[in-house]
């Protein structure tokens, strides 16, 4: 887990980059177009020198700055239209010299805002670009609440049931959303999404974790089975330490697939164990898919792990009923 404030510092980095290739550029293109034509060179010249002479005349009479300002600014407008025809008339566009920047809004700063600074779109994007390229956080990009699509699950009713599946998704959908929107960390309340293959558990944990991550706070995505070869060379080497403390200190912990991880004796249970008892200490909540129901995690598992993946006093479980939706979908 790579924290948001080394990522945010890591694209102002990047953006004060940005800044310096962009006054590159701008010096390359008044040199183009000074080459290109005298007048321009000429008008460039002479705009500099009367910046400079009002910025000296405003700083020698301070009673008359305000009106030494007013004149040149309409001179330096009356240049700057002269600019734009010679320009357009050596072929080059008439805002060929306008300052140069991505963003229009933030310059590339990444701040917008007077008095009070806040966080520009663009430098908001960026953070959240490089939380995706961590591990376990790829898919989060692709996969949230604006590309769930119920209309892939069957829409007829389910044998014994009072719903359709695609009825009981848009519940289990709205129950998911709700939880992310109102995630707080310390709560220590949990989601535990159950049921057989293919019915869109993992696609709406990871809804879950990139609304919680949007929102500003840390998440860790692992497999079942990456946590316990974590865990596993943790235990009997010291190594990967890190990581075992990212995801026993982050904000909200997602484990996907639990039940298809290896039984390692005197590893996976434990493992997982130590995991959800040191953040349930902590009040850090957990989200968990698994393809067993509450009976088969107490047969898997010990008590003392069925106990907690099944409190409906910290955790919400969530039973996903229905059919194989890939298999609908190829038909």
């Amino acid at each position: 887990m790579v924290s948001r404030e080394n990522v945010t510092r890591e694209a102002l980095s990047d953006l004060e980059a940005q800044r310096a290739q962009n006054l590159a550029e701008e010096k390359a293109r008044r040199a183009e177009a000074a080459q290109k034509s005298p007048a321009v060179a000429a008008l460039l010249e002479r705009r500099q020198k009367l910046f400079f002479g009002g910025m000296r005349s405003a700083f020698a009479a301070p009673a008359r700055a305000k009106d030494i300002s007013a004149d040149m600014q309409r001179e330096v407008g009356e240049i700057n239209r002269a600019l734009r025809r010679e320009l357009t008339a050596c072929g080059l566009p008439e805002d060929y010299l306008q300052p140069v920047c991505r963003c229009q809004l933030c310059r590339d700063t990444g701040y917008v805002g007077e008095p009070v600074h806040e966080q520009c779109a663009c430098l908001k994007r960026a953070v959240m670009h490089k939380l995706y390229q961590n591990e376990g956080l790829q898919g989060l990009e692709s996969e949230n609440f604006a590309a769930f699509n119920e209309s892939i699950f069957p829409d007829t009713p389910i044998e014994g049931k009072r719903n359709t599946q695609r009825g009981y998704i848009r519940k289990i959908r709205a129950v998911c959303e709700a939880y992310a929107d109102g995630f707080r960390p310390g709560e220590g309340r949990g989601l535990l999404l159950s049921g057989t293959t293919g019915l869109g558990k993992t696609f709406l944990m990871h809804c879950v974790a990139q609304r919680v991550l949007e929102r500003g706070y840390s998440v860790v995505v692992v497999s079942a089975y990456r946590l316990t070869e974590l865990m596993r060379r943790y235990q009997f080497s010291g190594e990967g330490a890190e990581q075992v403390e990212d995801m026993l200190g982050c904000d909200l912990l997602c484990i996907d697939d639990l039940g298809s991880e290896p039984m390692l004796r005197g590893v996976t249970v434990s493992a997982i164990y130590h995991i959800l008892n040191e953040r349930r200490n902590a009040n850090r909540a957990i989200v968990v898919t698994t393809n067993c129901d509450s009976d088969g995690l107490y047969e898997k598992y010990d008590d003392r792990v069925g106990a907690r993946l099944c409190d409906a006093g910290r955790m919400q479980i969530l039973p996903f009923v229905g059919e194989d939706v890939r298999r609908y979908v190829r038909r």
